[in-house]
This record gives structure tokens, C-alpha cells and sequence, in this order.
């Protein structure tokens, strides 16, 4: 399994920016109702257990604010299994009240009509961007922003052999970017924080069963985009907290 380390780069006009900010790292931290996730992991949804063979997902336009003063967005990196980390760049001096993120690929990179953007195929592999990390659908539709995909035992046997027990749910589209905005638990500053992501809540009120399985909206008018809307609605609430690491 791969390790991703991800830097975001941040301008920070507003706020001031020196050499002596302080570089803070953020790691990603997998959780179901609570616990600690792992893939291919049994974990339960209303008695059924389903595993998670991939969780793949982009972070972008990081960025902190303190008071009315912000700095300015930038920075994206891909997330694969909740492995990674990466680090925003805070100015000197002061305490943030609030970090931003944007789930998903900001609309001037994501697709053909993206002011920046540029084929995936035109980046090189290890960029996050790349047609390389298969996060990619088609040039005007755009990347994927979540990848959740895994087996259900739908049955209830106990396995995961059967027909129909898999399921592919991918986020993307510029409408669905969602920003995640989250309080700054920790005074003074802290260096390291964990970012929550509890996959359980994007799954509240959620059918995953017939075509809730499959998820791959690539237009506003495919059949499926209401269940990708759904799902992009909850991430602000799956991706709940930001936790001061010693």
C-alpha cells in the first residue's frame, strides 16, 4: 500500500507570511462510529458488515482564519486510504480559529472548462492530479473527488462471495465541492493534528442497497447524481473534528 506525503502550499497575503510561520501537519485519521478503520476491516451498518477495499479522496484550498482575517486558498493533494499527511503553512504569532478545506477539485482545475486545468495525462505520475492515480473519469467531466469502494454482505451468510455484493460510490462534479470548516481545538497552537473522518455519518439516511450501491454521477442529469449529491452533503459531517496530536 502506498504512503502519500503532501505538502500544501499556501500564500498568505492577509494574514502575513514570514520565515517564521509554523508549519503544521495534518493527518488524516479513518474512523467507523468512533473506531479506528482500516480497509478490509468488517465494520456493521445496520446489521449488515461491509468492508472498505478502497477510501480515496482529495483535500484542497487549505487555508486558516483568525477573526475576519484569512489567508488565501491553495494546495491539493490525494488521500489514498487515509494515509498521508500534510502541512499548512500558519503566520507567526498567532492562534487560527477555524481551519478550511475543500473536499474535491477546485472548478479552475477539475474539468475542460477550468480556467488552470490541463489534461490529467499531461501531469506527471506522482503529481496528484495525474491520470496516473486513477481519480480521473473523462477530460470534461473531471476527477473523481471521493472514491468509497468495497464489498456488503447483503445476504447475511458471512461472506462476500455472492452476486451484487459490491459497492462503488464516486463523488465529483464542480457542484458537489464541498468546504469543511473546523474549529482549532488546541491553545497555544498545536504542531500535528488529527483530521476526523468518521465514514459512518456520510451513510445516515442513506440507502446502501440496489442502485445506492453504485454511485458514478458524471453529469447533473444522470440517474445517480442525486445519490452523489446526498453522499457530498454529508461529508461536512463525516469530516467532524480536528484533534491536537502530542
Amino acid at each position: 500500500m502506498n504512503s502519500f506525503r503532501l505538502l500544501f502550499f499556501l500564500l498568505l497575503p492577509v494574514l502575513g507570511c514570514s520565515t517564521g510561520d509554523a508549519d503544521v501537519e495534518v493527518i488524516p485519521v479513518l474512523e467507523w462510529e468512533g473506531q479506528a478503520l482500516s480497509l478490509n476491516q468488517d465494520a456493521l451498518r445496520n446489521g449488515q458488515s461491509l468492508r472498505f477495499t478502497e477510501i480515496s479522496f482529495y483535500l484542497s484550498d487549505a487555508h486558516v482564519l483568525q477573526g475576519n482575517s484569512k489567508s488565501n486558498p491553495q494546495g491539493i493533494g490525494l488521500f489514498k486510504n487515509g494515509l498521508g499527511s500534510f502541512w499548512v503553512a500558519v503566520p507567526q504569532a498567532i492562534n487560527p480559529d477555524t481551519f478550511y478545506f475543500s473536499l474535491g477539485v477546485p472548478g479552475s482545475l477539475n474539468d475542460s472548462t477550468g480556467s488552470l486545468a490541463i489534461p490529467a495525462w499531461q501531469y506527471g505520475d506522482e503529481h496528484p492530479l495525474s491520470a496516473a492515480q486513477n481519480m480521473y473519469w473523462s477530460w470534461k467531466p473531471g476527477y473523481v473527488f471521493m472514491k468509497l469502494e468495497g464489498r456488503i454482505d447483503l445476504d447475511g451468510d458471512g461472506q462476500y462471495v455472492s452476486a451484487g455484493e459490491t459497492f462503488s460510490i464516486h463523488t465529483g462534479l464542480n457542484s458537489l465541492l464541498r468546504t469543511l470548516a473546523l474549529a482549532n481545538p488546541s491553545s497555544p497552537l498545536a504542531a500535528k493534528y488529527a483530521l476526523k473522518i468518521d465514514l459512518a455519518r456520510l451513510f445516515d439516511g442513506y440507502d446502501l442497497q440496489g442502485a445506492g450501491l453504485n454511485v458514478h454521477a458524471m453529469s447533473t442529469q444522470d440517474a445517480d447524481f442525486a445519490r452523489a449529491e446526498y453522499i457530498s452533503n454529508r461529508l461536512p459531517y463525516a469530516f467532524y473534528a480536528l484533534e491536537p496530536l502530542p
